[in-house]
Parts: structure tokens; sequence; C-alpha cells
């Protein structure tokens, strides 16, 4: 059995769809449904039961079925960084992980669990995953931070105490299907392609940093379906011993901007290109990040994962014209 927690959100719910592609269905979701629309992205999956992420820790001292979990896959958290109720923060994505680290490495079970790019701030340091740089990262949100309490305690745990390979992972710009539910947090192509259907153009944040034009703020934006390929690579090599523990980027390597962004969606949809520029709100200027980019040497060799990344342009094209200008808009 595979436990993937966040299972019913964006990543979670496009690993378990690549799953099933390899033909796993004995996968166990930890999540929070609620009453919203997040359940459609698992309405097409075969799945071995959904556990409420409340109820998780409990299931596993009592369920004969825990005894079966082959790796944990934790992806679960509030990935808000825009959120500032810290202690909520701190509970949630902070100690729940550390739980859940403590139990994989008690049981033996491999345990790959989602850190962020939010941990390298405004990037003044650089983004280089070298764990000798941990320390110096300074998150410029509470999102980042309750990431970085984390990785650092990860990072202090003795060989004894850890799993017997276990992998976080520093998602950078993730985007593509299954992301419906984010709301204010989903990515820019998400938003875009109703905009433009319904106005013709796209709003861009302006720039307010000298020497930077408009939309020429720049993210390394990755596609989700390039994510989990990473994840069933990671899940297919745990017990081989060929892989190295630690902490690495996730990300394409390539900065682009989102001028670049934009330019892909409209080209997708077929439509000319037309921005207008917004001043972005006073609230987001000063923890926006006007430039991320993976350096992902360390990933490459760390674990093995040689094959390329979608282009913007084929996640972008991929992601329009397969989900959001369809009738259904889930995998």
């Amino acid at each position: 059995m595979i436990v993937v927690t966040g299972g019913a959100g964006f990543i979670g719910s496009v690993l378990a769809w690549k799953l099933n592609q390899m033909g796993r269905r004995d996968i166990l979701v930890v999540d929070a449904l609620r009453s919203g629309e997040k359940w459609k992205n698992l309405s097409k999956r075969q799945i071995w039961g959904v556990v409420h992420k409340d109820e998780f820790i409990q299931w596993l001292q009592v369920a004969p079925e825990a005894k079966e979990i082959e790796a944990i896959v934790h992806l679960g958290a509030c990935s808000s960084t825009t959120e500032r109720d810290v202690d909520y923060l701190n509970g949630n994505n902070t100690h729940y992980s550390m739980y859940l680290f403590r139990y994989a490495s008690e049981h033996q079970i491999p345990f790959i669990y989602a850190s962020s790019a939010a941990t390298y701030g405004d990037g003044e340091t650089g983004y280089s995953d070298d764990p000798a740089l941990l320390d110096t990262l300074r998150p410029i949100n509470p999102y980042g931070w309750s990431k970085q309490l984390f990785d650092g305690w990860v990072q202090q745990q003795k060989p004894a105490q850890q799993p017997p390979f276990w992998c976080g992972l520093k998602f950078f710009n993730v985007y593509g299907p299954n992301e419906y539910h984010k709301d204010s947090m989903q990515s820019l192509v998400a938003k875009a392609v109703p905009q433009i259907a319904s106005t013709g153009g796209l709003r861009l944040f302006e720039s307010h940093r000298a020497g930077i034009a408009h939309g020429e703020q720049q993210r390394d934006f990755v596609y989700v379906k390039d994510v989990v390929e990473v994840l069933a690579h990671l899940l297919e090599n745990v017990r081989k011993g060929t892989m190295q523990s630690g902490i690495y980027n996730l990300g394409t390597g390539k900065a682009r901007s989102f001028a670049d962004l934009g330019r892909a969606v409209f080209q997708a949809m077929g439509k000319k290109v037309q921005f207008e520029w917004v001043p972005m709100p006073e609230a987001l200027r000063g923890q926006y990040q006007y430039f991320t980019e993976a350096d992902m040497t360390r990933f490459r060799k760390g674990v093995g994962y040689t094959h390329a990344f979608r282009s913007l342009e084929e996640g972008v094209k991929e992601y329009v014209q397969g989900q959001l200008t369809q009738s259904d808009l889930y995998l």
C-alpha cells in the first residue's frame, strides 16, 4: 500500500493518476475533503480508500492495513503563501510532518515529502539545495518558514532516526490539471484561460523593482505531470539502494517570465497576445519573488533521474488544450 497525504489535492491526485497508470490501486488517500469540489480530483481514480487527515495518526495505530504500507508520500499541507495563522501552519505543516517522519523511521518505511521553493525567500542567497546552506535561508512568509522548520529538523535527525530512504522535494511553481480547488492559489495558466476567453486579454502584475520590466518577473514553472514522473521514479527505486536521501530542488532548472507564460497560453488558445498591466497589491510587494530557478545538479546526481522536463510551451499547450478548454477539466 502507498499512502499519499494530500492525495485529493493538486499534486497528490495527479500522483494517484500516475500510480493508476502504473497499475497501482492500493493507494490510501489522506486528506480533508470537506464540502468543496476537491473530491472531483479523485472521481476517476482507483484507490483503496480515504482517511481524514485528522484521523490518520490514530488509523496508523489501530488499522491492520497499516502493516502493509510500503511508502509514504507526504504532500498534505496548507500551501497558501498568504496564510497568516502561524500556529496553524506550525501544527499542520511542521509538527504533523515530524510525527509521520518518526513513524516512517520506526517502521522502516520510505518517506517522501513536499518541501517548497518558498524556503528560499527572496532568493538573495540563490537557489542551491546544498544542505550546508540550509541554515542561511530566510523565508519571507509563514508558509515558507513552516517548511523551513521541518527541513531543518529532518537534517538534524541521526541515521538511526531516519527511514531507510527519505526525500524532501522543494517544489518550484507547479501548474497543471486538478488545481482548480486552490482558488486564488491556482497557477496563472488556470486563471488566464477564462480571462482570455471572456475579455480577449490577460492582466499581469506591474513590476515594482527597478531594472525589471512589467511581466518580466521570472519563475521556474514546472508541469505537474513531470513532477509526478519524478515521484514515480522515487517510488520505483526506494528499496534498491541506488538513491541518496536528502532535500532536493524540483523544477525545470530554467526560469521563464510571466509574459512568456502568458504568450504560451495565448498561443495554445489561438488568440492574439494582449496584456494589461495592473499594480501589485501592497500586501504582496514585501514578500514577492522576482526570480526563482531551481539548481537541479544535486537532484539529478542524487536520485539518478535523467528524463527531460517539458518546456513551458509544451506543458502549457497540453494543459490548456487537454483540460482547460474542455468540458471535463479533470484527469
